[in-house]
């Protein structure tokens, strides 16, 4: 039986880092294709600003870049988690802190990125204005990150959890329900951030003297999004404490 046990906390840490890096990979890939998009867009009109332009689609990759990044970290530790003397309960506790990272990571790789591809649009159109594109752009696709550090703290929740010996299936479905609610409810608001930000980025390059506003109006909308992800947070938070 203490075989088997192992056999299952091994398993299950496999699967569980191959849901935390594949789930992430999507987000992060998508949003930094859409910005590298955008920039050649931009570059095929505007081959005059080229510097400011790779610039600022690198930097703006490396945030989408974040996101897989988590995914990255806690797929690791779980691999290098030694599975003797773990309770049955750490297989489940591993395959809710993959979907919890994985899946959170999605709309936030997606959402990062497409506020870095409205600047490197922006600065074809308004290279004077690069200064504030790129500020917004950090802003922007720095708030559409948090629903995966909020994934990314679940995750670490569950990895280190003491867990009871005996198995109970009560337990496993709200180990792995606590990585489902902050999984799927960190997609959404990832994705509705940055299109928030992306529009804000767009409006500065039309109209760069008002900034503030619209500075002002993308993170009040940023707030209202991220409200579910903080829903989905709470109620992961009340499953794993609760076991």
């Amino acid at each position: 039986m203490a075989w088997e046990q192992i056999e299952w906390v091994k398993a299950a840490s496999g699967l569980g880092a191959g849901l935390s890096v594949g789930f992430a990979a999507i987000g992060a890939a998508i949003g930094e294709g859409y910005a590298a998009g955008k920039a050649n867009q931009t570059l095929s009109y505007r081959p005059g600003v080229s510097g400011e332009i790779l610039k600022t689609m690198l930097v703006g990759q490396a945030v989408a870049e974040t996101a897989g990044i988590f995914g990255l970290v806690i797929a690791m530790l779980m691999l290098f988690s030694p599975a003797a003397g773990k309770p049955v309960l750490t297989g489940w506790a591993y395959l809710g802190a993959g979907l919890s990272m994985g899946l959170s990571a999605i709309g936030c790789g997606i959402g990062a990125g497409l506020p870095a591809g409205s600047a490197c649009t922006g600065i074809g159109r308004q290279p004077r204005a690069s200064g504030q594109l790129t500020t917004l752009m950090l802003i922007g696709a720095g708030v559409a990150q948090s629903t995966a550090i909020y994934g990314f703290l679940i995750a670490l929740l569950l990895l280190f959890k003491s867990l009871p010996e005996a198995m109970n299936w009560v337990a496993a479905c709200t180990l792995l329900g606590a990585g489902f609610a902050m999984g799927f409810g960190g997609i959404g608001p990832g994705i509705g951030e940055g299109i928030a930000a992306q529009n804000a980025v767009t409006s500065i390059a039309r109209n760069p003297e008002n900034t503030g506003l619209m500075t002002r109006t993308m993170l009040v909308g940023q707030a209202v999004a991220e409200s579910t992800g903080i829903y989905s947070l709470v109620i992961a938070l009340l499953l794993v404490l609760s076991t």
